[in-house]
């Protein structure tokens, strides 16, 4: 079967390399190789099928082994247990990354309402420089991680690594209550130059409406005058 295999996939081929060429005879080349493919999927019906099953130890080396599929995981275990790294630890990286979104969202929205300040962004550069180092210790302790299997010590500072990052997430939270804190004093004294400046806009607003109705009272003063002038004259000369 197997060259019956080979033999008719070697004439399907030539069927479609002469119909995509379109070479003299394709079309009954198609048919020949296409006909030859029914007859081999008619045939392969009839194959027996293998009572044993297949070798997959040849596929899969550690299936000769006959080793138990839970025995890494439990060795996993055993190594974690060894290098305290408990579920209580996790949770607790778990609650410092989202304590740090959630701060870090915070801060967000303060920056948008109160503005950037030099200050704000010293802060920024500090925390990136913590973020950058905590990403440092992270991979040191994937790489710790990836080696408890075979060490024991790698385990140990993989828990070390741990609680050192749990460390900087607690600092870094810090620093972000402490920035949003001053953000808050940061917003609460632009609310008051804000309210100062429009107080000292309405004041603009009416001394200059003051000088229009001083300009204006000049000027009837003057007109007055004038009258009161070609008064006294027609009088004055009345009397001559």
């Amino acid at each position: 079967m197997s060259k019956l295999y080979g033999w008719g996939a070697s004439v399907v081929i030539l069927g479609a390399l002469f119909k995509i060429e379109h070479w003299p005879g394709a079309s009954a080349m198609l048919i020949l190789g296409l006909g030859t493919e029914a007859v081999i999927f008619f045939f392969s019906a009839f194959e027996p099928v293998p009572k044993d099953d297949p070798d997959w130890s040849l596929v899969y080396p550690q299936l000769a082994t006959g080793e138990d599929s839970q025995t890494a995981v439990q060795q996993l275990d055993n190594l974690l247990g060894e290098a305290q790294i408990d579920s209580k630890l996790l949770k607790n990286l778990g609650d410092g990354m989202r304590n740090l979104g959630d701060q870090a969202n915070k801060m967000s929205d303060m920056a948008d309402a109160a503005g950037a300040t030099q200050e704000f962004s010293d802060s920024l550069v500090k925390a990136s420089n913590r973020v950058n180092e905590m990403a440092d210790t992270y991979e040191g302790v994937s790489n710790s991680l990836t080696g408890l299997v075979g060490s024991q010590d790698a385990s140990a500072n993989a828990g070390d690594n741990l609680q050192r990052m749990n460390a900087n997430l607690d600092s870094l939270n810090s620093m972000y209550e402490m920035q949003l804190e001053q953000l808050k004093e940061n917003k609460a004294l632009f609310d008051g130059m804000g309210d100062l400046i429009k107080t000292l806009n309405d004041s603009v607003e009416d001394t200059r409406a003051y000088k229009e109705h001083i300009a204006e009272l000049a000027q009837n003063l003057a007109t007055l005058n004038t009258v009161y002038g070609n008064m006294l004259n027609a009088m004055g000369g009345s009397r001559s």
